[in-house]
């Protein structure tokens, strides 16, 4: 098929060239330099495409590589810049901490200068770092801001160093002694407060004690004869300095005496001291009254009994009669029974220890009495005292715990009374009747010895009765056995 085609096509070109007026030859050898004509064009044109390539890859090749080094050169950049960047975040973390730890200690000294306050000078500085400090916690937002104003506590501070260090003077209020606020003069010499009242009736020092209030508490001095106030008002002079910082007057003021310490108990108190001094009056009575009562010794009864025993009634009335009181009563009314029946002696000396018990108990319930009323009425005294205590705070509030304290002490003082009375009275009546109580067994040994004494006057008038008689011989029988 191939030889076919090529057959057709060499016809076609000799059809061709004979058309024209040539050869085959001739028309072959035309085309074939046409063709080769083309082709050096085409290859000119494509040499030229190629250099025309060539020279535009070499100049991307140049911007390639001038964009690369550019690229390396911006990279650095970035680099430089990033590590400047972190730098100055770490700068700025570190600037943030510094001012943070900076605010941080000026607020804890804001706070410490507040506890280092005088209570005289509450009244000049307190209300003013209280202030700074709430403007200050308003710009947290704006740290520069913060740091200037809790700077401003710092030179408030400063400032007062400076007054205090130089004696500032100035008016204003205090406690007159913890309770009555009086206005006045107070100087601040150093950590010493002094303060004189504008009456002139009241000068003393200031201590460090909180009161609950913007006030101090001052604490008089009765012999300062007035030097306090002249020198405030003089702007010179001598001043009373406690080493102690004021806790020395603090102490010596609230020294009591008995006096003193007994009224605070009120009404109260004043009855359970009354009812302790009537027991304690009762109780030396009582001593003395027992102590009076005679008990015979048993070596006198014996004498007694011998005396019954031997049928000398007179020698034993005479002796029982010598006995004085309770006792010879007894032994009197023993020696006129002695010969009666044993139960109606019993009966009669019994009667007689029957008067002799009340007598030994009397005003010994009164005592017990007194034990167990008085902390019950020390009680009531406490409750009383804690119910004013209250209705105060009610009235004038729980601003100042010192008055608060002292009003629970006083209420306590009345229980204090009331087991200081207790106790005595209930250990006096235990001896007391233990006393009384060992009298009395005296006395019933007294009577049970005189029984005992007809026992043995029995036991002999059976003997003399059963005894035989010397001339009465026994007559002896034979034995039947």
């Amino acid at each position: 098929m191939n030889h076919r085609l090529i057959a057709l096509l060499a016809v076609a070109f000799f059809i061709h060239g004979s058309a024209h007026g040539q050869g085959p030859v001739e028309a072959a050898r035309a085309d074939l330099n046409k063709a080769v004509a083309e082709l050096t064009d085409t290859k000119r044109e494509y040499s030229d495409l190629r250099r025309s390539l060539y020279r535009d890859i070499n100049k991307l090749d140049d911007e390639a590589l001038a964009l690369g080094r550019e690229l390396k050169t911006l990279q650095r950049d970035e680099e430089r810049r990033t590590a400047t960047l972190k730098s100055l975040e770490r700068e700025i973390e570190a600037r943030k901490t510094e001012i943070d730890y900076a605010t941080g200690i000026i607020n804890q000294y804001s706070k410490a200068l507040v506890t280092r306050l005088h209570p005289a000078e509450n009244q000049l500085h307190k209300q003013e770092i209280d202030n700074l400090d709430q403007r200050a916690a308003s710009l947290v937002e704006d740290p520069r801001a913060e740091v200037v104003e809790r700077a401003k506590v710092l030179e408030l501070g400063i400032a007062r160093l400076g007054q205090v260090a130089g004696a500032h003077r100035f008016d204003g209020k205090a406690l007159r002694n913890g309770s009555e606020s009086i206005e006045g003069t107070l100087l601040l010499a150093g950590p010493s407060v002094f303060f004189a009242s504008k009456s002139g009736d009241f000068e003393g020092v200031a201590t460090f004690a909180e009161t609950g209030t913007s006030l101090p508490t001052v604490v008089g001095i009765a012999d300062s004869k007035g030097m306090i106030r002249a020198t405030l008002a003089a702007g010179e002079g001598s001043l009373p300095f406690d080493g102690t910082m004021g806790k020395a007057l603090e102490i010596a003021a609230a020294r009591e005496t008995l006096w003193e310490t007994i009224e605070k108990g009120g009404i109260v108190g004043h009855a359970i001291l009354l009812l302790g001094g009537v027991s304690l009056l009762i109780a030396l009575f009582k001593l003395w009254e027992i102590s009076r009562i005679h008990v015979p010794s048993r070596s006198k009864i014996n004498q007694i009994l011998d005396d019954l025993l031997n049928g000398d009634r007179a020698a034993a009335a005479k002796k029982a009669a010598a006995i004085p009181g309770h006792a010879g009563a007894m032994v009197r009314t023993g020696v006129e029974m002695f010969d009666e029946k044993r139960r109606v002696l019993e009966e009669a000396l019994f009667e007689k220890l029957v008067s002799v018990k009340p007598r030994l108990d009397r005003f010994l319930p009164f005592l017990a009495l007194t034990a167990a009323a008085a902390p019950l009425m020390g009680l009531l005294g406490t409750v009383l005292g804690i119910i004013k205590t209250f209705k105060a705070m009610a009235l004038y509030g729980t601003g100042n715990a010192k008055s608060f304290s002292a009003g629970i002490s006083e209420a306590l003082i009345t229980t204090a009374e009331g087991l200081i009375v207790a106790i005595p009275v209930l250990v006096i009546h235990g001896m007391l009747k233990s006393y009384a109580k060992g009298k009395f067994s005296e006395f019933e040994g007294i009577g049970i010895a005189l029984v005992n004494g007809t026992t043995e006057r029995e036991r002999k008038s059976e003997a003399t009765v059963e005894e035989p008689a010397a001339d009465d011989d026994m007559e002896l029988t034979p034995n039947p056995a």
